[in-house]
């Protein structure tokens, strides 16, 4: 068994995985494998109210384009459905996109909770450039998926659009496939307003959320990346 690893507080919680099992925070989206690092356990004093955050309910989430700033906070993603590992899924997206999927490992929340993750990467040809991270809560069964490639990838939404094709039961995947589109389209324009209004390259924009069954789903863009977060339906 691999020794134990901190995730940094997250962005994502984009409002909706880090990896996976995601916290939206007001931090730029990182990168899944290379926030990773060896930790010893210490004890965590218990949150006081002004630590712990506030979740936006989910018929406040936006159903437009916001800037990072705005972007809603969403609690950390919950088992989708009892008895979906998603396993089966993973095996098919790394197949299809040609990634290397790497052996379970267990991970140390900001909250000190542990959740067990499966980090994978691109190998080769399609595959080169994406990366996919799941998450269980309970170690057993699926409650995040963090998809993410590059804006300029040939193949990028694509891989994103596979990514919305869970399995689980009660996700409406025509829709999700509409909401995919709007929502790459919406941040894209975004991003490149705000980019041209602030000079800065390295501008992030959240899409509108989707919440479909027992799942919500949103799109981070930065200057040069996408990240595509699901989390089982977290908002309140």
């Amino acid at each position: 068994m691999r020794t134990a690893l901190r995730v940094p507080v997250v962005l994502m919680a984009v409002a909706i995985g880090a990896a996976g099992a995601v916290s939206c925070s007001r931090s730029t989206p990182e990168k899944t494998a290379a926030s990773e690092r060896p930790t010893a356990a210490a004890p965590k004093a218990a949150a006081t109210p002004a630590e712990t955050p506030t979740v936006t309910p989910a018929t406040d989430l936006p159903q437009h384009a916001v800037a990072g700033k705005d972007r809603p906070s969403i609690g950390p993603g919950v088992t989708m459905a009892v008895g979906y590992t998603g396993k089966g899924f993973l095996s098919r997206l790394a197949k299809d996109w040609k990634l290397n999927l790497n052996k379970p490992v267990k991970q140390e929340m900001p909250d000190g909770k542990m959740r067990t993750y499966i980090h994978g990467r691109g190998g080769t040809g399609s595959g080169t450039g994406t990366t996919v991270s799941a998450g269980f809560a309970d170690h057993t069964n699926l409650s995040s998926l963090l998809c993410g490639t590059g804006t300029d990838k040939s193949g990028a939404l694509d891989f994103l659009a596979a990514c919305t094709e869970l399995d689980v039961a009660g996700i409406d995947h025509a829709k999700a496939s509409s909401w995919l589109k709007q929502a790459k389209r919406e941040t894209d324009s975004l991003y490149t307003e705000r980019a041209a209004e602030t000079k800065n390259k390295k501008e992030y924009v959240v899409s509108g959320v989707l919440t479909s069954g027992p799942v919500v789903m949103v799109l981070h863009r930065t200057y040069d990346t996408y990240s595509l977060r699901i989390l089982g339906r977290a908002a309140a």
